[in-house]
């Protein structure tokens, strides 16, 4: 049974608090101190081994912080008394699927597999990590177990959709599910975005844009998401990081590459490789051929770089009795504070880079902070991948996000007002930088592969290597939702693909339109 107080010590005297009493403490001492907050959630977990809100809490707080290590340790200690705990089994598999120990977290589930065949949610997380590592085979078996367990859970359809090998019988089996009112309406999304797909296939493509659209619409409602928050947002970032304060980062980076030995800034070999872009927009592609480069560890979307920004910009108003708020702190960013980002950062992509100098990092909100990379990573080189805006669009319509990713591609004006914000951004970026950014056109990569490899790999200072170029042979790990299309060498049918449904995205076209979007 779920304890639903806290008991703890302080001054001698037993006290008792809720447990969400307790999370609020423990947050309000986590704004100014989050070691010592740490520390009491420790002590707290272990008074009181019930309490598991205040358990999850303390885990995902651990997770947030990149304290990978440690997370695998206590959850892996919980695990040995308490084996059924599934908040420390979660977490456990959340810690190895961040330090890239995927074969461990697979060898973990099929043990769990073995125990408890009728769990359906484990199965279909081994189908995902099955996924992720290019088993395809083994991960439609997975998927196909859930389903026959719990024909009513849908998200296995959905993630078997790509690799159906009798798709007719698929799509089938998916709209009899559709017809089937006991599907919770928290997953229901889920079946009519595998429909969608089946249908296309089938070319059916009146029928496919029909549940494409039912798809997008259960979704949205599923999800918190402010548009004039996230426009905001940009805005704020071009405003602070003006022509002026970018150009006296472009001159603190000339002065590092000039004298590297006498710069305070961190100059330790690494070399981050930024991979910028909408989704759907080929920045995966981009990311393959350059992570198939024997000098190069390929990254992963974690959150590094706003978590050592984060980091870094709580300590620093922590410690300034006269602190100012996030936008005046990111203003007058000093060089000791962008050395610390520049450090947390790196620590942070510690398991993603292992013993190598150049990584790369492909995490969708790092176009927000390419200020913060001119002034805290001066080797980091950022590559942005643009494509027919169009077909972008339509690529972040047609697919499904884990989670509340990309939470503005399920309706129309909201994803192209999006969109617009980013490329206005990019822009920005673009005309008041130098030497930090290059841009590939999604077109001309698979137009014209090998001279657009050549281009990438000569701006990230790496030799021609025969890996980049047959990227789809590479077996690393692969987190996207493009893990399928990346293992194929490159094809050229994505190019122009809403077209095919025109005639159904006539509103779509028409919001480009008015945006000023190029619409071709």
């Amino acid at each position: 049974m779920n304890q639903t107080s806290i008991t703890y010590v302080q001054n001698g005297e037993h006290k008792t608090i809720s447990q969400e009493q307790a999370i609020h403490m423990l947050d309000s001492i986590a704004e100014n101190d989050m070691q010592r907050a740490l520390v009491h959630y420790l002590k707290l977990t272990d008074a009181n081994p019930d309490a598991d809100s205040l358990r999850q809490r303390f885990y995902d707080t651990l997770l947030n912080m990149y304290m990978f290590d440690e997370l695998l340790e206590l959850s892996d200690k919980r695990l040995k008394t308490v084996p059924n705990c599934q908040i420390a089994f979660s977490s456990k598999l959340n810690a190895l699927r961040h330090m890239f120990r995927n074969k461990e977290a697979i060898d973990m589930l099929r043990a769990a597999y073995l125990e408890h065949p009728e769990d359906y949610e484990a199965v279909t997380i081994l189908g995902n990590f099955y996924k992720d590592e290019g088993h395809f085979d083994r991960a439609l078996v997975s998927f196909d177990h859930a389903i026959t367990v719990n024909p009513n859970y849908a998200p296995p359809y959905w993630y078997r959709a790509d690799l159906s090998k009798d798709n007719g019988k698929d799509y089938d089996a998916t709209i009899k599910q559709i017809a089937d009112s006991n599907t919770q309406n928290e997953y229901a999304h889920y079946l009519h975005f595998a429909a969608y797909k089946h249908a296309e296939k089938q070319k059916d493509y009146q029928t496919a844009f029909e549940h494409l659209s039912i798809a997008n619409g259960l979704k949205r409602h599923t999800i918190q998401f402010d548009l004039a928050q996230e426009i905001a947002i940009d805005q704020r970032a071009i405003e602070i990081f003006n022509a002026d304060h970018l150009a006296q980062f472009h001159h603190q980076k000339k002065q590092c590459e000039e004298a590297t030995h006498q710069s305070r800034l961190s100059d330790n070999g690494l070399r981050p490789i930024f991979i910028l872009g909408m989704p759907r927009s080929g920045t995966t592609l981009v990311e393959q051929i350059i992570a198939s480069h024997s000098s190069v560890a390929g990254g992963d979307e974690y959150t590094a770089l706003a978590n050592a920004i984060m980091r870094v910009q709580r300590a620093s108003m922590a410690n300034n009795p006269n602190a100012v708020d996030v936008d005046q702190w990111l203003a007058s960013l000093t060089t000791p504070d962008c050395i610390k980002i520049g450090r947390a950062y790196e620590h942070n992509m510690r398991h993603v880079r292992g013993e190598k100098s150049v990584f790369t990092d492909k995490n969708q909100f790092n176009h927000r902070s390419v200020g913060v990379i001119s002034a805290a990573l001066p080797n980091a080189k950022i590559i942005v991948v643009d494509r027919n805006p169009m077909d972008v669009l339509f690529g972040c319509y047609r697919q499904l996000f884990g989670g509340d990713g990309a939470p503005f591609s399920y309706q129309f004006n909201e994803l192209v007002h999006y969109y617009r914000s980013y490329n206005s951004l990019i822009d920005h970026w673009c005309n008041n930088t130098t030497n930090l950014i290059m841009r590939v056109s999604y077109e001309e990569l698979v137009h014209n592969s090998t001279q657009t490899t050549n281009r990438i790999l000569d701006f990230c200072e790496l030799d021609l290597e025969q890996a980049c170029y047959d990227f789809h042979q590479s077996t690393r790990s692969i987190k996207t939702l493009s893990s399928t299309q990346v293992r194929q060498p490159i094809f050229t049918h994505g190019v122009g693909r809403w077209k095919t449904y025109e005639l159904q995205l006539s509103n779509l076209v028409s919001e480009a339109k008015k945006a000023g979007l190029e619409v071709a």
